[in-house]
């Protein structure tokens, strides 16, 4: 077959390269350029595929919507440069009096990256791979045919269409596909960076400011971020919670580099995420941790299992890659209990009160943290 022959001697890649600017036929069309899309990509590209990426921003890196903090099996998926990542060996924890914990093990870490500079890398190697990736071009629709899709206003068709177009998915309200409803949003500042902020991820459990989940403070590359989150419904008091960690990292005398926010899914992966020739992944079929709401390890796992799928079925005659996804995908339910737990019972209060004790809490907390302690939570 011929995407066995490529995956094997890694032949063509030029040659498709060169094709791109003319075709209209794709094998893959992947809707959004995000961790999910790109990876989704760059294997489809790696198994022979003909691949084309549309994201409607004008490069990559703009917008950003994310802390882009890699957890440790994301660093291993999909290594970034060492200028565009600093590692972070610890997670300290605060409660909202600002007591606080820290938590490591062993050899485990996370990685705070410049998030812009690292998706116009990951762009660029999505590139290398085959694939080709057009900015600027929004997503408005496609008809079905017997054989092919065609994408409205572009004259483009392809065999099979991959949604990675973010939590609000356009590819899964146009193909009547379920679309994500528990959802948090979240909002970041970046500050001038201080070698004061240490090395460790600072989390804070602060239900006032930031009711269903946590602030943050994350010493980055190139500046140190602080954000929040909460539920969609709630007020989220994001000058509230950077006055009241400004004794600790004195932020108030620091210039604001950036400011940024965006939804967060935290229901877990969607019913009905896949149809006729099209699947979603990513954030777009709800594929984030429900408790940390982590995404960007599932956006490169499924992201590359959702191509091999396409390749498979489209090549093969394999089975949709829509129920190959939802057989990899792993069922979390302890994290379901954990997310409704938190939303309704007063963990901070416990914390602050010592109801929760420090090895208790020491416990729950790395099974959080650190995913290879986690098992299938």
């Amino acid at each position: 077959m011929r995407a066995a022959k490529a995956a094997a001697d890694g032949t063509g890649v030029k040659e498709r390269a060169a094709r791109t600017h003319t075709r209209a036929l794709y094998d893959v069309v992947v809707v959004g350029a995000g961790f999910a899309g790109l990876a989704c990509a760059r294997r489809a590209a790696q198994r022979g595929l003909s691949v084309l990426v549309l994201d409607r921003k004008s490069e990559p890196g703009e917008r950003i919507h994310t802390t882009g903090i890699l957890v440790r099996e994301a660093w291993e998926e999909w290594a970034a440069p060492a200028s565009l990542v600093r590692r972070l060996n610890r997670v300290r924890i605060y409660t909202p009096s600002h007591k606080s914990v820290d938590l490591e093990h062993e050899d485990y870490f996370f990685m705070a990256t410049d998030t812009a500079q690292l998706m116009r890398h990951l762009a660029g190697e999505t590139r290398q791979a085959g694939a080709e990736v057009r900015f600027g071009q929004r997503y408005e629709g496609a008809a079905l045919n017997s054989e092919t899709l065609a994408l409205n206003g572009s004259g483009v068709r392809c065999r099979f269409l991959v949604g990675a177009d973010g939590a609000q998915s356009e590819v899964a309200a146009d193909f009547g596909l379920d679309r994500n409803l528990r959802l948090l949003k979240g909002m970041e500042w970046e500050f001038e960076p201080s070698e004061a902020d240490g090395d460790s991820l600072h989390c804070f459990f602060d239900p006032k400011r930031a009711p269903g989940y946590i602030g943050w403070v994350v010493p980055g590359v190139r500046a140190t971020q602080v954000g929040l989150a909460a539920h969609r419904d709630a007020r989220a008091d994001m000058r509230g919670f950077v006055a009241s960690v400004d004794p600790i990292f004195g932020l108030s005398d620091r210039r604001v580099l950036e400011r940024r926010g965006g939804l967060i899914p935290v229901g877990g992966l969607l019913r009905n995420f896949y149809g006729d020739r099209v699947v979603l992944v990513g954030d777009a079929a709800g594929m984030v941790s429900p408790l940390t709401a982590g995404g960007i390890h599932k956006a490169y796992r499924f992201g590359r299992v959702a191509a091999d799928a396409v390749a498979d079925h489209l090549e093969q005659d394999g089975p949709h890659p829509g129920r190959v996804i939802r057989r990899a995908y792993p069922r979390l339910a302890l994290k379901q209990l954990a997310r409704w737990s938190y939303d309704r019972l007063p963990v901070a209060r416990a914390l602050e009160t010592g109801i929760l004790t420090q090895k208790v809490f020491r416990r729950l907390a790395e099974r959080v943290f650190f995913h290879r302690l986690a098992g299938k939570m």
